[in-house]
Order: structure tokens, then C-alpha cells, then sequence
């Protein structure tokens, strides 16, 4: 193979894969929309600079074709490459078959997965085991998200549509497992039934290390040897004696009845604990010395989008995040009142999906009483849904939250957002917390008047 062609190549999965295979000496080509997405840059850092709009002429000359799972037979290019014979793969497809001669570490779970395997590819980067990285969002550490490497191949493992039954772990991590995505399993039986076919693929040499803290993580069995992580002492890795203050982590690490040492890491909360000890088991397995491990948690920069400070406006400090499910935002949201008790906290929601927003109403209603005070955007609606729903919804969600008692304020778009802020809020202070899994990051870059 010569020449392989990304459709979709600005999405986060697919940007990564093609820069991974432009740095083996591939001839890398793709197609997108016009619009600027952040993994523009990393793929230019990677020399693939001409994107094009999507056309069979794309395919001249192109050996296989690798397209994100947001597209379906009858995109252009996927059509007429299967007319013309060319092998086409999806995005878990084509990953699946990169770590065929590889030995891997593969993060799996409902919640956690970028932040996990961007501190564990951050600890084998530090400690000169030299990964090969796919990650869902920028590494502030790599400085992108993948990186080729000759060592363990470390890469989220989603299980949405069962992507991750394509890959074939050495290491699997199990950080959680909750019922997400209602628009394409059944019901939590369901997904854990998932985790348990992806699990059943770590070989007899190979190792499960999973959440013990959870009683459906505990259930899933394996061939390999199984780790425990979590905050209760019955664990083989946990923790104790957190202390969390303005979006640091301090904590002791235990493995059984040995006390390690002490992690401090720049993150927000325990769900960050539980990743931390995560990556803290694979280091446990692969012979890391515990200084190593502390010396790279002390390094840690942080992900894009995963509680991620922006700058300040006015009184007001900016900060991002990628929480779009409600047991995810209701964990940020305690995790931020903690870590900054005495801060007002306005949190700027954009609902993602029309149906994740239906099946879980009242769920994200709860959750956003947390806050101060709720933004909220209309819902950042999926190619894949039809129908007109997302105003009517969004100002549902609205209603929810405003019976618990709870100011909220509902806006069209990013533009109005930030106009409101602008016209409200100047004259305040306290923190302006943007989430969800759309572009609602667009609001504090427009209050900052900088790009990400």
C-alpha cells in the first residue's frame, strides 16, 4: 500500500490515523468540509496540508480507503471506491488492523478514556518506551493527538457501534461502564455485554485492569491477570488522602498493603484520581519505577477539551470541557464546587444529540442544579438525526431545570452566548465553566478573541 485516503480526515479518530500513517511513508490524502477544525494544525504538523471537498476524482491512483463511521455507503467517495474495487475500511477497521503486529494498551469505558490514555502515552513518552499514541482529543504533552512510535500501542478504545470489538488488546483498561449512546444499545445489559466480548480478547500473557470500585467492572472475566484500581482499600491499586485545591491532585498510592509514594497531578477531581491509578497499574505491569511514574504525573499538561483553562474575561476565569453525558457532567460539576468552593460557577451547556437529551432528561436536569447558574445552547444536533426537535427540547431541558430552582437562560447560538455573557456578566467574577461535546468551546474563545 501506497497511497490511502481519509474521508472525514479533519474527525478526531481519523486525523490521528493519518498522521500516523504519513509518518510511516505513506502518501496520505483526504477530504472534508471547509470548515477550520483544531486538528487542521496537527495535521499539517504532519505534512498533510491539502484537504479537499469530497469528489470521486479524490481517488485517483489511492490503494485503500479509511473513512470516519460518520459516513455511510453512500458518501462519494466511499461509493466509488467500492464500485472501483478499492478496499474500504472505517476508522475502527483500519485501527484495529494497525495493531495487528503490535503489542497494545487499549482504554476502554463509558467515561475517562481520552484523559487515561493521555497520562499513560505521557508516562511511556517520559519514561523512553517511545508509544505509538491515538488519542480522541490533542495531547498537550505529544502536542497532538497520536504519535508513531516502535513501543506499545496506546489508544482509546470506544464502544459505541462496538468499535472497540476490532482491536485486539494486550492491556485492556475498563475505566467505567454506564449506559450511553440509547440510539444504538438496548440497555446496560447490553452494553455490558460489549465490554465483556472486548475483554474476552486479552490473551492468557495479557492483563484486564479495571475499575474495582464498580460492581459491573468486577463482573467482566478474562484469560489474562486482573487489577483492580480504585478509592476502596479491597483494590490492588488505590488511594488515599486525597487533597484537591483550584484544579490540582494530591494523593497517596497504595498497592495492596505497600504505600508507593505521592501523586500530584494537575487535574480536576476523583474521577481524575481513578485515571491516574489507571495509568498506575500499567506502570505496575510494564516495571516502572514509582519515581518515574510520580516525576511524569508532576509533567502532566493536560488534554484539550478535558477541563481546560482558557484564559480569564474580566473577572470571570475560562475553562472547556468535553462532559456531554450526565453522570459525566455531574461528576465535573462536583469535582469544580470542590476544587473551587468559594468561585460562582455560570456553566455554559450544549446538549448533545436529540436522543442522548430525550433518554436522559431529567438525568442532565439533576445534574446542572449543580451549577450556579446554566447557559443553555440549542442542542448541537448529530448528522445522523433527522427532524426538527432540538429547539422544543432544548427549552424542555430548560423548563427541568428551572422547577429545581435553578437560573437558566437559553440561547440560539455561540454569537448570543457570548453576547449575553458580554452584557450580563462584565461587571461579576467567578468561573465560566463551557460544555458539551459540540463547538460551545466557540463562546470563551469569542469572549477571548483567540482560536484554540
Amino acid at each position: 500500500m501506497q497511497k490511502i485516503h481519509f474521508v472525514g480526515i479533519k474527525g478526531s479518530g481519523t486525523s490521528a490515523l493519518a498522521q500516523i500513517y504519513a509518518r510511516m511513508g505513506l502518501n496520505v490524502s483526504g477530504s472534508d468540509s471547509a470548515d477550520v477544525f483544531f486538528t487542521d494544525a496537527l495535521l499539517a504538523g504532519a505534512g498533510i496540508t491539502r484537504i479537499v471537498t469530497p469528489s470521486a476524482d479524490n481517488l485517483t491512483g489511492v490503494d485503500m480507503v479509511c473513512h470516519s463511521p460518520a459516513y455511510g455507503d453512500d458518501h462519494i467517495e466511499i461509493k466509488t471506491a467500492k464500485e472501483r474495487g478499492i478496499p474500504v475500511h472505517s476508522y475502527p477497521e483500519q485501527l484495529g488492523h494497525l495493531m495487528n503486529d503490535k503489542r497494545t494498551i487499549l482504554i476502554s469505558g463509558t467515561h475517562g478514556k481520552t484523559t487515561t490514555t493521555s497520562m499513560i502515552s505521557n508516562l511511556l513518552l517520559k519514561t523512553g518506551l517511545d508509544p505509538m499514541v491515538v488519542i480522541g482529543s490533542k495531547n498537550y504533552d505529544i502536542g497532538s493527538n497520536s504519535r508513531y512510535g516502535e513501543g506499545y500501542l496506546v489508544a482509546e478504545a470506544c464502544e459505541y457501534r462496538r468499535s472497540f470489538h476490532n482491536y485486539n488488546p494486550t492491556i485492556a483498561i475498563v475505566n467505567n461502564i454506564d449506559f450511553d449512546h440509547p440510539d444504538y444499545f438496548r440497555d446496560l445489559d447490553d452494553v455490558f455485554s460489549a465490554f465483556q466480548t472486548f475483554v474476552d480478547k486479552v490473551p492468557e500473557d495479557g492483563a484486564l485492569i479495571a475499575w474495582g470500585d464498580q460492581e459491573l467492572c468486577r463482573k467482566l472475566k478474562t484469560k489474562g491477570r486482573t487489577v483492580f484500581f480504585g478509592l476502596d482499600p479491597d483494590n490492588d491499586i488505590y488511594a488515599t488522602d486525597l487533597e484537591e485545591c483550584r484544579g490540582r491532585l494530591k494523593f497517596k498510592v497504595w498497592e495492596r498493603d505497600t504505600q508507593l509514594g505521592v501523586i500530584e497531578v494537575r487535574a480536576l477531581g476523583r474521577h481524575n484520581v481513578l485515571n491516574a491509578l489507571a495509568s498506575v497499574a500499567v506502570s505496575r505491569l510494564l516495571d516502572i519505577p514509582f519515581v518515574s511514574v510520580q516525576a511524569a504525573f508532576a509533567e502532566f499538561r493536560g488534554v484539550y477539551r478535558r477541563f481546560d483553562y482558557l484564559g480569564q474575561f474580566e473577572g470571570w476565569e475560562l475553562y472547556d470541557d468535553y462532559a456531554h453525558h450526565p453522570s459525566e457532567i455531574e461528576t465535573t460539576l462536583r469535582a469544580t464546587k470542590l476544587s473551587f468552593p468559594d468561585d460562582t460557577l455560570l456553566t455554559v451547556f450544549q446538549p448533545h444529540t436529540i436522543s442522548r437529551t430525550k433518554k436522559f432528561l431529567e438525568d442532565f436536569a439533576q445534574a446542572l442544579t449543580l451549577s450556579d447558574e446554566v447557559m443553555l445552547v440549542k442542542i448541537f444536533q448529530s448528522a445522523r438525526e433527522s427532524g426538527d426537535e432540538a429547539e422544543a427540547l432544548t427549552f424542555e431541558l430548560a423548563e427541568q431545570i428551572r422547577s429545581r430552582g435553578k437560573k437558566v437562560i437559553v440561547v440560539n447560538n455561540l454569537e448570543e452566548g457570548a453576547d449575553w455573557i458580554r452584557r450580563e456578566k462584565s461587571n461579576q467574577r467567578g468561573l465560566i465553566l463551557t460544555m458539551g461535546a459540540g463547538d460551545v468551546r466557540g463562546i470563551a474563545e469569542s469572549l477571548l478573541s483567540v482560536k484554540a
